[in-house]
């Protein structure tokens, strides 16, 4: 199967052109000077010119691709999860304010997700930058995220009298339609990096399914890649067979393996089949989103206080000198700016072993164990 347009049947259709995207800035100013400017809790875009240069300094991996991604990024999910599966009671408030003061602060990479209800929040914030002049388009990295299970199938209507969770086609088209979506809502024209957000089995138990359902989904996201919809694309919750269902049929190795991981779930043998197979890993929750004390554990705060640096600069530290890309989240102005103000120190050998020798014999995770799905 060939993706054709924005359907597996061939409907016409390309990227955004330069004028829609014009549309998308213009629209942008004025959504942010009238609804979000009452929805941000006072939170303007003052990109000045320090912090603009702030974006050239951010370091960069290389992807397997060649395309580069800054080492630490922002998460863009603002809600209660529920049962591990399913975000309730999302906050729109607290997600124009974060966003912004985040790209106030500096970060240039963005991770978003199409279930997390923030992807118009974040291109509206980004559209009036750029249309201020203020950053290009290449000055930020976009990520986003499609196919999770508990995520409501938005089914174009012109398939959902049709649309059956059993048929690979149909889920097919449902990830494609989601990414439709989801190019609107950003109005950036392309994403940076696409992911497959779980390697979930969307309803159906069977095993068999369950992986060429995977197969399938990563066939859509490798036209996408072809044309040029998404400069680089990869994988979210993905375990080490998940990855080799993947390379050992032949496709497209992904880019990135965005995964939990923290001082008290640290995965090594995942991580180190990324490494093996040039996939980068991405860490997201680096704190335990707060749980299992992780941010008052002992060890680590003796180390931060001998660095003369907080327990979470500390964390985020021990993930950058392993490898790892880094997403904190946070809607604090003050702990925004501090989770990026990271590269002017160090953990020496002995205070990385030091937390490396917190993980416990079971992994503390604040979401499913990839290694339990199909």
């Amino acid at each position: 199967m060939k993706l054709v347009g924005n359907s597996i049947t061939g409907h016409a259709n390309g990227s955004a052109t330069s004028s829609q995207i014009q549309l998308k800035k213009a629209a942008a100013i004025l959504w942010m000077t009238g609804p979000a400017a009452r929805l941000n809790g006072g939170a303007r875009l003052q990109l000045t010119n320090q912090i603009k240069n702030r974006f050239m300094t951010i370091p960069k991996y290389d992807l397997n691709n060649g395309v580069q991604i800054p080492v630490i990024g922002f998460g863009c999910a603002f809600g209660n999860w529920t049962g591990g599966d399913e975000m309730q009671g999302f906050l729109p408030e607290e997600a124009w304010r974060s966003i912004t003061l985040a790209l106030n602060a500096g970060f240039n990479h963005f991770d978003c997700a199409y279930c997390y209800g923030t992807e118009r929040h974040l291109g509206d914030i980004l559209g009036r930058a750029m249309a201020e002049g203020a950053i290009r388009r290449e000055d930020v990295f976009v990520t986003t995220k499609l196919a999770h299970p508990a995520a409501p199938p938005h089914v174009a209507i012109s398939h959902l009298l049709t649309f059956n969770w059993n048929e690979v086609e149909d889920i097919q088209q449902r990830v494609l339609d989601d990414f439709e979506r989801s190019k609107e809502k950003l109005g950036l024209g392309y994403v940076d990096l696409l992911l497959m957000h779980w390697p979930g089995t969307f309803g159906n138990e069977d095993p068999v399914f369950a992986k060429e359902a995977r197969l399938a989904i990563w066939e859509i996201f490798e036209s996408l890649l072809q044309r040029g919809d998404a400069h680089a694309i990869g994988v979210c919750n993905f375990s080490q067979e998940h990855l080799a269902d993947l390379i050992d049929a032949g496709r497209t190795v992904p880019a990135v393996n965005q995964t939990e991981l923290h001082p008290y779930c640290q995965d090594p043998g995942l991580v180190g089949f990324c490494k093996q197979h040039g996939i980068v890993v991405e860490a997201y929750a680096p704190f335990a989103s707060g749980a299992f004390g992780l941010l008052r554990d002992p060890v680590i705060s003796g180390i931060a206080a001998e660095v003369g640096r907080s327990t979470g600069q500390v964390i985020l530290k021990w993930h950058l000198q392993q490898g790892h890309v880094v997403l904190p989240k946070s809607s604090n102005e003050a702990r925004i700016a501090q989770n990026l103000d990271i590269f002017d120190f160090s953990l020496d050998e002995e205070q990385m072993q030091r937390i490396t020798a917190l993980a416990p014999a079971e992994a503390k995770r604040t979401t499913e164990d990839p290694g339990t799905i199909l």
